[in-house]
């Protein structure tokens, strides 16, 4: 068996950053008891059980956003975690009125895209924001503001804005391959719209070694299903023409038939640990030697 580790691999600096953060107010005698993590810090069921086992009162719910979670809080004291994909300036508000601390673990390059997006609002641009319906990045910037108008690959978009300054941008964690396609429609209606592409430079780099990999018989994508970064990788296996496994840890190979397969590429999600991954490739030396 042939077998391509993908580079690069392990938590990016967002996500190294946000664990830190998270487990070292475990044990910091300055910061108000319970802990609670508004939603997941990352997208990785095996860093939340980690953050479970320390004692941090995970509050989540798919059907809720980060703004209802809150009101899931009952206590009117201790410490609040926003995870590294951001919150909305509605949910900073909400956890002062609720008497809460907070503790901001926000991806540095995600913060930077909020910062950029308020200082053209107050300049008076409207907004057109590229993201993901639903996923905890996209919810924390558009909901900030009536001038942020969301745009989806299926919608581009959907409603006339009358404004000479209009101002794009983007989730951090989208495909690379398929933004500039959104970006070109965008100039097409509005052609003196700035356009900031925000995709972060972990993305890029996992993508780029996943299109321009080795032919094999089988591409391995290890990460949460619920992980924007990840679900991105296994898309552009699939525009590459892969066929492609998306996996979040080797207990989901135990059944998987690799008696046809002589050559493997295998990447990760920024938010999976790179254990996992020496895991599962050490299991595939064992069953294809």
């Amino acid at each position: 068996m042939i077998i391509h580790r993908l580079e690069p691999q392990g938590f990016c600096k967002g996500v190294i950053m946000a664990i830190d953060i998270a487990k070292k107010s475990v044990n910091d005698k300055n910061i108000k008891k319970p802990i609670y993590m508004l939603g997941a810090l990352i997208h990785n069921e095996h860093i939340i059980n980690e953050l479970k086992d320390l004692g941090i009162i995970i509050i989540d719910d798919k059907n809720k956003t980060r703004l209802e979670l809150l009101d899931l809080i009952n206590d009117n004291c201790g410490t609040v975690i926003i995870s590294a994909h951001g919150a909305s300036d509605l949910v900073y508000k909400k956890i002062k009125e609720k008497g809460l601390d907070l503790i901001d673990a926000t991806c540095p390059y995600v913060k930077l895209v909020h910062e950029k997006i308020a200082k053209k609002i107050k300049d008076g641009y409207d907004i057109l924001y590229i993201g993901a319906k639903g996923h905890p990045e996209c919810e924390g910037v558009i909901t900030n503001s009536d001038k942020i108008h969301l745009i989806t690959s299926s919608n581009i978009i959907d409603t006339y804005i009358n404004n000479d300054k209009i101002y794009a941008t983007n989730q951090t964690t989208l495909s690379i391959y398929e933004i500039d396609n959104i970006y070109n429609k965008i100039k097409e209606l509005y052609p003196n719209t700035i356009i900031d592409n925000k995709i972060c430079d972990a993305t890029t780099k996992r993508q780029k070694a996943v299109y321009e990999s080795p032919l094999v018989d089988l591409l391995i994508v290890v990460g949460d299903s619920r992980s924007s970064n990840t679900k991105k990788l296994n898309d552009v296996g699939i525009k590459k023409g892969l066929k492609t496994l998306l996996i979040e840890d080797v207990n989901q190979i135990i059944d998987y038939d690799f008696n046809n397969i002589n050559s493997i590429a295998i990447t990760s999600g920024a938010s999976t640990p790179s254990y996992i991954v020496d895991e599962i490739i050490e299991y595939v030396k064992k069953v294809r030697p």
